[in-house]
């Protein structure tokens, strides 16, 4: 994405007769215009199979007017056409635009595209003015490309929903171009006498070339390569989460509690699994969508009173929770969840509706999952007896000879 090798000083061509070690930076030109024409074309394909990641088009794009505008660029050079560098360097920052608002995508954030075409107009607005001089015009360009290769880098780090390894990756590479656009804007000012140094400050040389041609396919894989690490966590997390609540599943639950019952082996742990009273009557009564609220409004209970991944929807109405602490305080917290459904009922479906749950509670510091949810729902079944919307401990959680 390096567009930084568009204006500068021109550079001689090589003596292949004295040298014949020195590739043409002419071939480059084409050779790297169709590798990013490739690029983006394939990027923007891959979006085509799997839409779920817009980013790719946005990518896919920003290869295409980075091509597009070296081509543009190129042809103003050695033309001298004025039209034809303005709006060859403009294609180029619209580029690193569409490089940023893929990023933004990527990470679900809203792209607020005309304050983030600040760096285009900035450059059509200055060029008037530094039309002629190519170390102004190069002072610019790096100094803006460089700012969005960074706010593509930070959007990346800080603002991730999720820390995929490839994203690690490309923000590396877009410090490393932020690193080498803002060193070419600083060797607009003053060269450091230092050859591959300063052959980053010319307009196209075999040192640049080689550079973008290692540089601009690996930025492709590693979007690629992170398009598909989202869709997979996408397909793993929709593996592991009720449809309809938002919270774990029953696989994803009995994971959890098989894990905390390994970690605190020794301690108490608490089962707790909670049954709406009468459901069926409130989808008679109220309609499925009526029910389908309950019972997201409960998900939504269970995720503000008891810690995170510490329940699952089992099926149906049922739901459960496993806790690192004794049966009084995880019956306090049972209690909490029954009145808070209760009030949130009449809310939901007005004064007179009940809404109610039964839960039932286990306790034990060797049992198995499988026994607290045994023990819990023995519980469950005396508070369904007791008149329903209560909490029931159990009394005896597991035999003798298994203590």
């Amino acid at each position: 994405m390096a567009l930084q090798a568009l204006f500068s000083s021109a550079t001689a061509k090589p003596n292949l007769a004295t040298d014949p070690m020195t590739l043409d930076p002419a071939t480059l030109s084409v050779a790297f215009v169709l590798l990013a024409v490739v690029l983006g074309s394939l990027l923007l394909f891959t979006w085509t199979l799997n839409r779920k990641v817009r980013a790719l088009s946005l990518w896919g794009v920003a290869f295409c007017l980075l091509a597009s505008g070296f081509v543009v660029a190129n042809l103003g050079h050695f033309s001298g056409t004025y039209w034809a560098l303005l709006v060859g360097n403009a294609l180029g920052l619209s580029s690193y635009v569409a490089l940023y608002a893929g990023c933004r995508d990527f990470n679900a954030r809203k792209a607020f595209v005309p304050l983030m075409m600040t760096g285009v107009l900035v450059w059509c607005a200055a060029y008037p003015f530094i039309a002629d001089d190519l170390a102004y015009r190069l002072i610019l360009f790096s100094l803006t490309t460089g700012i969005y290769a960074l706010l593509c880098a930070w959007e990346l780090w800080r603002h991730a929903p999720q820390r995929l390894a490839s994203q690690r990756v490309a923000v590396f590479l877009l410090v490393l171009l932020a690193i080498l656009n803002i060193m070419r804007a600083w060797l607009g000012f003053s060269l450091t006498s230092i050859a591959w140094i300063d052959a980053m400050a010319q307009r196209w040389s075999s040192e640049m070339a080689l550079f973008l041609v290692v540089f601009a396919p690996t930025l492709a894989f590693i979007f690629l390569s992170m398009a598909k690490e989202s869709v997979e966590l996408g397909y793993k997390r929709a593996a592991f989460i009720d449809p309809l609540t938002g919270i774990p599943n029953r696989r994803a639950f009995m994971q959890h509690a098989a894990q905390l019952l390994q970690d605190v082996e020794g301690r108490a742990v608490s089962c707790l699994v909670f049954d709406l009273d009468r459901f069926k009557s409130i989808n008679d009564g109220y309609g499925h969508e009526a029910g389908d609220k309950v019972l997201r409004a409960f998900g939504q209970i269970l995720g503000e009173h008891l810690p995170p991944q510490s329940f699952g929807r089992l099926g149906g109405e049922e739901f459960a929770a496993i806790l690192p602490m004794g049966m009084e305080d995880a019956t306090d917290l049972a209690e909490a969840v029954r009145s808070a459904l209760s009030k949130a009922g009449k809310t939901l479906l007005g004064p007179h509706a009940q809404v109610t749950v039964s839960v039932g509670c286990s306790t034990s510091r060797q049992a198995t999952i499988e026994a607290l949810l045994q023990e819990a729902d023995l519980a469950l079944y005396r508070a369904k007896d007791h008149g329903r919307n209560v909490v029931i401990s159990a009394r005896s959680l597991i035999a003798p000879q298994q203590i």
